[in-house]
């Protein structure tokens, strides 16, 4: 079981933040923003009836239409405050680039890009009127430029993951300050932050005990974190704190006689499930485990009556297969083990083995 275990903290951490930075990549290459990246108002090129501008008084003007369709997409929603909104995001509790686009997947499907945008804009200036709305839009436009310039920016071939996007915050800081960078994109790259450097960290920690190590790794990550820790802590589930755990203590539970070791494995769960949490997930892996033995009790019983009968015709050999697997497995955990066995089958085949 462990052994499953080992990669599962870095498979976590590499699969969710790559893919929260790949799902992020795409949405930038998919989207058709029409801002012009001026801090504030518009320069008129926007689609007719969908037009926010200032006047010569700095005065926003904002058509009767938009805020018709603004108060319809949003009249259900609870929203923070802009004070509210600055301490959330500077503290990881909000994401700003996910909210945005839980704004904009409000917007009917047959709205252009740029329709869609101005309705955010609205509402935004609506919601949040004076200096707040004012700063909130200077973002927005500022991000909409931001999507411009990485939907065409180009990855120089040659760099690693963490040299191309040393360049992504590069160009994210000559469109904004970097105390706004860090407001909008802060908890993404520290996130990048971590797994970029969590090879180093096992390498650093690779003699330690399991308990220094869990200490350590707890230390990597609020220096890594700061601000957001907390928020990261919070969010983490128990099944990934529990898996993370064992991870760090495999080495050390590995050395232990099984009558030291699964008291110390089960004292583990009961840490994060309590009594009844523990016995379920004990529960689940007697279960595999005996499932295992199952199917190789009748691989081999298979094996034994293959070699037995080299020369069955093939629906002999069919029926015998089955009537072993039944046996062993029952007839619903029969049909899926014959099935995957099929499955292995055809992909050998295909591999030319």
């Amino acid at each position: 079981m462990l052994e499953r275990l080992k990669e599962i903290p870095l498979k976590v951490w590499l699969f969710s933040l790559g893919f929260l930075f790949f799902l992020v990549l795409v949405i930038f290459l998919l989207w058709e923003p029409g801002s012009t990246g001026k801090e504030f108002g518009f320069d008129g090129s926007d689609a007719d009836g969908y037009t926010v501008t200032q006047n010569e008084a700095g005065e926003w003007v904002i058509n009767p239409e938009i805020v018709s369709t603004s108060h319809e997409l949003y009249k259900d929603g609870e929203w923070l405050t802009y004070d509210e909104i600055l301490k959330s995001a500077s503290n990881g509790e909000l994401d700003l680039v996910s909210s945005l686009w839980e704004l904009r997947r409000k917007c009917p499907a047959d709205y252009s890009p740029d329709q869609c945008n101005e309705i955010v804009k609205a509402f935004i200036l609506e919601h949040y009127p004076g200096a707040d709305g004012e700063r909130l839009v200077g973002l927005f436009r500022k991000y909409l430029s931001y999507e411009i310039v990485l939907r065409d920016f180009e990855q120089p071939r040659g760099k690693t993951p963490e040299e191309i996007y040393d360049l992504v915050k590069k160009k994210r800081r000559e469109i904004f300050s970097d105390q706004d960078a860090k407001l909008i994109f802060g908890l993404e790259e520290s996130e990048k932050e971590f797994q970029f450097g969590y090879n180093q960290f096992l390498s650093e920690t690779k003699g330690l005990s399991g308990d220094k190590k869990l200490a350590r790794y707890e230390e990597y990550r609020k220096g890594v974190y700061g601000n957001y820790y907390n928020a990261i802590n919070k969010r983490e589930p128990k099944f990934t704190k529990y898996e993370t755990e064992l991870f760090f203590k495999e080495s050390d539970l590995d050395k232990l006689p099984p009558a030291q070791k699964d008291p110390q494995v089960r004292a583990i769960r009961e840490k994060y499930f309590g009594k009844d949490g523990a016995d379920r997930i004990e529960k689940v892996y007697k279960e595999i485990e005996s499932s295992k033995q199952k199917e190789s009790q009748t691989d081999q019983e298979e094996q034994t009556w293959l070699k037995a009968h080299p020369t069955a015709r093939p629906e002999e050999r069919d029926k015998a297969l089955k009537d072993i697997r039944v046996k062993n497995l029952g007839q619903e955990e029969a049909d899926a083990y014959a099935r995957r066995k099929a499955l292995e089958e055809d992909q050998r085949r295909l591999q030319g083995k």
